[in-house]
């Protein structure tokens, strides 16, 4: 689910009217698979024209522009700076909240630390030369400069590794069917610990709305396979370390308005970094399971503050940050290998799991699934959130939820 469909009914309560726009860029990544009810279509409406729809935007008197997914960033980015008295983010440096590339650059110009990393460009030759100087500093990640969902980021430990995983980014088109470049990272050191940071910023102010742990483990194939994503409490130990690094990213990246999502490695001899960053909500349906958990979410504060602006009042203060009375985790399905499922998953015998709020299944009967290795992949199959009283709790209940969900494959 992306985060663009959560927007339109907290705003219709609150009494905002809303135009929303379909963009190719999510129909190539799979982002949406199909037209958005009531939606304008960027390519087919406006010729794929951003001034066309800057005109109509402000000939609708629009005030505020949501990037409702990662392929929308970029244009949202421009509507931002171009309609008149429109919030917008810092002035003509839009680049670096959306290609990768830009963005460790811009972190390293502001002094905020970060991982060496380098591009390699689009018709790049990849001769013996390059690779092994790239190979000096193995093992490493390397991934696709834009892109989301972990598609296309892998570990290599050797050259061979590496011409593969570059050759593969430089030589199809990338997860928006653009030409990404393939940034060659350097690894962070383990312990390896993932941290998610849910922001909302407006007015100067920089709130944090969520914070999370990604549990992660590293598949035969070099890829990074997300298993359990669970709530942080904001008292946590390392809470507010990891939200000070937050709020530097944000300064360096010229983020002014808006949610955004970014995810930060820690331990204890380097400190935070970043590995990925968007300018935009939450994706998956996280942002309705953190207002359940906590009662405030960064889409719904986006929308608290559009209204405010709006009718031109302050926004109250109230709403800026969040609690955790109870530990809850989203639980990510995954295969080690190609697996056929043979029975259809039961979202109603998992719902009457011990914790189970909400089931996704998109797993069916007879069909086979690859080995996963993306966040993409581990959506095609499904999805529990559960909550529990701690965290051991928590684990017991991830695993009788996993144990249920493999019952349905060969």
């Amino acid at each position: 689910m992306s985060s663009g469909t959560l927007y339109a009914p907290i705003l219709a309560e609150a009494g905002v009217p809303v135009i929303l726009v379909d963009t190719g860029r999510a129909l190539a990544a799979g982002l949406r698979s199909g037209s958005t009810p009531g939606a304008l279509d960027f390519e087919r409406d406006f010729g794929g024209d951003r001034d066309r729809l800057l005109s109509h935007c402000v000939s609708q008197d629009v005030a505020y522009v949501i990037a409702g997914t990662e392929s929308g960033i970029e244009l949202v980015e421009y509507l931002r700076e171009s309609i008149p008295q429109c919030p917008a983010n810092s002035e003509g440096e839009s680049q670096k909240r959306w290609d990768k590339e830009f963005m460790f650059s811009a972190l390293k110009e502001n002094g905020v630390p970060c991982l060496q990393t380098e591009a390699i460009p689009p018709g790049t030759d990849l001769s013996e030369e390059l690779i092994s100087r790239y190979g000096a500093s193995l093992p490493a990640v390397v991934k696709p400069s834009t892109g989301a969902g972990s598609v296309g980021v892998r570990m290599v430990k050797d050259t061979a590794e590496l011409r593969e995983a570059v050759h593969s980014i430089l030589s199809a088109p990338g997860f928006f069917g653009d030409r990404p470049s393939a940034l060659v990272q350097e690894l962070f050191l383990a312990p390896q610990i993932e941290y998610v940071v849910d922001t909302f910023s407006h007015d100067g102010v920089h709130e944090i709305l969520g914070l999370s742990r990604y549990d992660k483990r590293l598949s035969l194939q070099g890829d990074f396979i997300y298993e359990r994503i669970q709530w942080i409490s904001p008292d946590g130990p390392l809470a507010g370390e990891i939200t000070r690094y937050a709020e530097d990213v944000l300064r360096a990246l010229g983020v002014n308005v808006g949610p955004s999502h970014m995810e930060i490695m820690y331990n204890a001899h380097t400190g935070p970094r970043l590995i990925d960053f968007g300018a935009r909500a939450h994706g998956a349906g996280h942002p309705l399971k953190t207002f359940k958990l906590t009662g405030v979410s960064q889409i719904h504060r986006e929308c608290e503050y559009i209204a405010h602006e709006l009718r031109n009042t302050p926004l109250s203060t109230e709403g800026g940050s969040y609690s955790l009375p109870r530990d809850g985790a989203i639980i990510f399905f995954s295969l080690d290998e190609a697996t056929r499922c043979v029975t259809q998953p039961d979202e109603d015998a998992l719902k009457q799991l011990p914790g189970v709020h909400e089931v996704m299944v998109n797993a069916h009967a007879g069909k086979e699934y690859p080995a996963t290795r993306s966040l993409l992949h581990s959506l095609d199959l499904g999805l529990v959130f559960l909550s529990a009283r701690d965290e051991k709790q928590l684990d017991e209940y991830g695993e009788a939820v996993r144990d249920k969900f493999s019952s349905y494959f060969a």
